[in-house]
């Protein structure tokens, strides 16, 4: 079920009378970022690259929580209000607008690149050429995380629409190693189980951690 529609927005599921323009499907985006922060190395130096980096989350956390010895933090972007958004608060050192799949980095001069809840905006074409681009400017570490479950998204939001989903074995042909979180059902606004199944994302993800098969997300991780 959908949430009520008005003027082109939505109204919020969970705060009566307030509508926003975007109501994203899928998980919080804070629930993979125990995760993603696991993998991502203590200090940091050199170009660190947030590909798809929206308003700036994993950007953030990594200058709070990790030693950056002359790391140069970039995000690639192409929504202009996000770009706004994370020149205001200065949370990249450098923000580009670039369309993916397409990287404007030489070769092997990226020492950690995140890819995270993005690829699966791209179709399955564009999505090998980014996993070509990441293996071509990549020197360190790679970290990638997507649905391991296709769903609609909200109607009417092309740049959060899904095109694609990427198995297990697509990251493991490349020399990712993977593991998953969650379990693998779809978590989306308006469903009256939603609370339900978050409860049981939390409880099995010590399970599809290590048999990500059975998990809602898939988090792939390649060093260079």
């Amino acid at each position: 079920m959908l949430p009520t529609k008005k003027g082109g927005c939505f109204e919020h599921p969970l705060v009566k009378n307030l509508f926003v323009e975007k109501i994203p499907g899928g998980t919080s985006p804070l629930f993979p970022q125990p995760f993603i922060a696991y993998f991502t190395p203590i200090i940091l130096k050199g170009d660190i690259v947030d590909l798809g980096c929206g308003k700036g989350i994993n950007g953030f956390l990594i200058r709070l929580s990790r030693y950056l010895q002359g790391a140069k933090l970039i995000g690639l972007e192409i929504n202009n209000d996000y770009i706004n958004f994370c020149k205001k608060f200065n949370i990249y050192d450098q923000i580009i607008k670039q369309p993916l799949p397409k990287l404007p980095f030489k070769d092997k001069s990226v020492n950690l690149i995140l890819c995270t809840e993005v690829i699966e905006h791209l179709t399955r074409k564009e999505g090998l050429i980014l996993l070509d681009e990441i293996d071509r400017v990549c020197k360190g570490r790679t970290i990638i995380t997507t649905p391991n479950i296709f769903f609609e998204t909200m109607p009417g939001d092309p740049e959060d629409k899904h095109l694609s989903i990427w198995s297990i074995k697509d990251f493991k042909s490349r020399g990712y190693k993977v593991y998953g979180i969650g379990l693998k059902m779809p978590l989306l606004w308006g469903d009256k189980f939603l609370k339900i199944k978050q409860a049981l994302y939390y409880f099995f993800t010590p399970i599809s951690y290590i048999f990500p098969f059975i998990s809602g997300s898939l988090i792939a991780v390649k060093d260079f």
